[in-house]
């Protein structure tokens, strides 16, 4: 149940600082992250283009959330919900110029209070020092987001960092910037993907929108975002291909770091924990190569695998899970106590019936929309005009088919679910913070990946 937000701070700080939640050792906990990665682009999740081995091997002995969402497609917001377990309506940051309050604790600030070392190696420009998602980071490298370095300066920071001694329970942070555009994949790793069938599909896309309702180039429907251009290029399965190649790029970092845990005796005995911020539309509602203004499947299901310590065989797990569950998960293995401030629960229990999550797009896009998303269904609801979506996702998962016209009933008791979730969201919402960039280099490079004016 959601509470007042000066419940939520003071039981987040007593829980940091209370004493632990059982015996046994405290794991290394590992948290690999991509950015804009569906889900359904990736081979474990039933996809036809071989994008992630390593990935699908790593799974292969873990468990496998097959339904997981981000509550919001956005990678600010995101992240602010996986380090607080709270929904962006009570965190605040529902852009990408919002900053977690300071009043309220994040992961790597409680981990750290219970004896864990910790470090971060950042790919996204985004989640820059200063925004919150530094806190309680002993070490903290954040890396400009450029495509043509790719995976591997994290990977080689990391490595670097690595030599530490590890006697200490460690919490590690990655997070690669691919798949996020541009896609600027390797030749050698794209070619494979041009030649295949996939790549033939002679669908094409305007290179200029017809309308520019956002007033900024980078965020238009019917078109291709002006960052994400490549010359003259308006093949729609090129820009596909380009996306998967950078996919497979990411998995070949991934299963360089696993690598290095197996080698250096760490892998069993650690908690690896792999997702993504969120998805990716690919021109699924004429919305292409973005991410943010909607709350669609393409956009909300990410990956989401996990490896507790000493597990070695595979589990797969079909009900719905969220972001919201990751802090909890987390602290539960670290063996932090929480006091069950948000709504998520620890993954790796008894999950029973899963409850509707409040989902939303990200502030600043031209159109707000609030919803509900439970096990097989979605309900969307426009801010202003309050024009309805409702889709069977389990008959309809691409979300053709708006049943809002049809179902009447159903209609009016998720729109009484969903207006009475966001009142008590908005009941327990911290005051919002904002931290826009001051110095000219990091203006550029948000705009080069798409984000000013987001």
């Amino acid at each position: 149940m959601l509470q007042r937000s000066s419940t939520i701070v003071a039981a987040l700080l007593c829980a940091s600082a209370c004493g632990g939640a059982g015996g046994g050792a405290q794991p290394h906990i590992i948290l690999i992250t991509a950015d804009t990665l569906r889900a359904d682009h990736l081979s474990l999740y039933g996809y036809a283009r071989a994008t992630s081995p390593r990935i699908d091997g790593f799974a292969g002995r873990a468990w496998q959330f097959k339904d997981a969402v981000t509550v919001i497609p956005k990678t600010g917001p995101s992240f602010g919900t996986i380090f607080t377990g709270l929904h962006p309506q009570e965190h605040g940051v529902r852009s990408n110029f919002g900053a977690i309050p300071a009043a309220l604790p994040v992961l790597a600030e409680r981990l750290r209070a219970r004896g864990y070392r910790t470090a971060a190696f950042v790919g996204n420009p985004v989640l820059r020092p200063g925004t919150g998602f530094d806190r309680g980071f002993e070490h903290y490298q954040l890396f400009d987001g450029r495509h043509d370095a790719g995976t591997g300066p994290v990977n080689a920071a990391f490595l670097e960092w690595a030599r530490a001694d590890w006697n200490r329970p460690t919490f590690v942070w990655i997070h690669y910037m691919d798949p996020h555009g541009p896609y600027t994949p390797r030749a050698e790793v794209l070619r494979p993907f041009l030649e295949d069938d996939l790549a033939q599909s002679a669908a094409r896309v305007a290179l200029t929108p017809a309308d520019m309702p956002s007033g900024n180039a980078d965020k238009v429907l019917g078109a291709v975002p002006a960052y994400q251009r490549i010359d003259d290029e308006d093949r729609v399965a090129v820009y596909i291909a380009r996306y998967d190649a950078e996919i497979r790029e990411m998995d070949e970092a991934f299963g360089e770091l696993l690598d290095h845990l197996k080698r250096h005796g760490l892998y069993d005995a650690s908690a690896i924990v792999f997702t993504s911020d969120h998805g990716e539309s690919l021109g699924e509602h004429d919305y292409y190569f973005e991410h943010g203004w909607f709350a669609d499947e393409a956009e909300l299901h990410v990956p989401l695998v996990i490896k507790p310590p000493g597990v070695r065989e595979g589990r797969v797990v079909d009900q719905q899970v969220t972001h919201l569950d990751l802090l909890p998960t987390l602290l539960a293995l670290a063996k932090v106590p929480t006091d069950r401030e948000g709504s998520g629960t620890d993954l790796l229990g008894a999950l029973g019936d899963r409850a509707p999550v409040l989902i939303e797009n990200s502030d600043r896009y031209p159109e707000k929309y609030y919803g509900l998303r439970g096990p097989g269904f979605k309900y969307l609801v426009r801010d202003g005009d309050r024009a309805e979506e409702l889709y069977d996702l389990r008959a309809d998962p691409r979300e053709q088919r708006n049943l809002a016209a049809e179902q009447p009933e159903r209609l009016r008791e998720l729109r009484q679910a969903c207006d009475e979730t966001l009142r008590r969201a908005r009941a327990s919402a911290l005051p919002q913070a904002s931290v826009a960039p001051e110095d000219p280099q990091t203006l550029e490079r948000l705009r080069g990946l798409g984000y000013v004016g987001d």
